[in-house]
């Protein structure tokens, strides 16, 4: 089986959808992105097997193997990623704000009810956690942007300075330099908005 975690990051928590194919699962929430540091940070994108664990304080639960440089991430309840997270993600019914989530039992409890017949067949179960590309349009223009389009960006914002000088020269200017001035403002203008929205999948911010 394989399971998809679709992430959105925010400075106060990271919130994500968990994915079965086409079918939601349930919405999750992390501690934020800090460079995968022990305790304060959520775990970097990438696929992780899944499997299940015993202890006597926590009795059967879910276990994230072999995440670089961390150790014990489990998926477990939590509403309150800054309190109740060291690094692990907790399902959550709903999400309420960034990193804060409700019904987090009531999630859990669906997820292992998914999971655990699958350990019963002996099947293997991978979680694939990448970036979210649907986000509005808000959360798209924070997004990390790919080193192509950062390029496109700054190309942009030069034919905006550009243009801009012509327009506002106090010298008369021939038609054709003042329009030219215009086109290099709003070609500039959308080659920048465009670039913004590019959101690198792969990068975490």
């Amino acid at each position: 089986m394989e399971l998809t975690l679709k992430r959105t990051f925010h400075p106060k928590g990271t919130n994500g959808k968990l994915m079965n194919g086409e079918q939601l699962v349930c919405n999750t929430i992390e501690l934020p992105w800090l460079n995968n540091r022990r305790n304060v940070s959520c775990i970097p994108n990438g696929r992780y097997q899944i499997s299940k664990r015993f202890t006597t304080e926590r009795g059967w639960h879910l276990h994230v193997e072999e995440v670089p440089n961390r150790s014990w991430i489990l998926i477990h309840p939590a509403n309150n990623a800054l309190k109740e997270l060291k690094g692990c993600i907790a399902p959550v019914s709903k999400l309420t704000g960034h990193g804060l989530g409700s019904s987090s039992r009531k999630a859990n409890e669906k997820l292992e009810g998914l999971l655990y017949p699958a350990f019963r067949r002996n099947e293997e179960v991978f979680l694939n956690i990448k970036n979210d590309t649907t986000m509005n349009i808000i959360d798209r223009v924070k997004a990390p942007t790919p080193k192509f389009f950062k390029t496109l960006r700054t190309i942009g914002v030069s034919l905006v300075a550009a243009g801009t000088v012509v327009m506002v020269s106090p010298v008369a200017l021939p038609t054709g330099l003042v329009s030219l001035g215009e086109y290099l403002v709003a070609s500039g203008g959308v080659l920048s908005a465009v670039s913004q929205t590019a959101v690198d999948e792969n990068a975490q911010p």
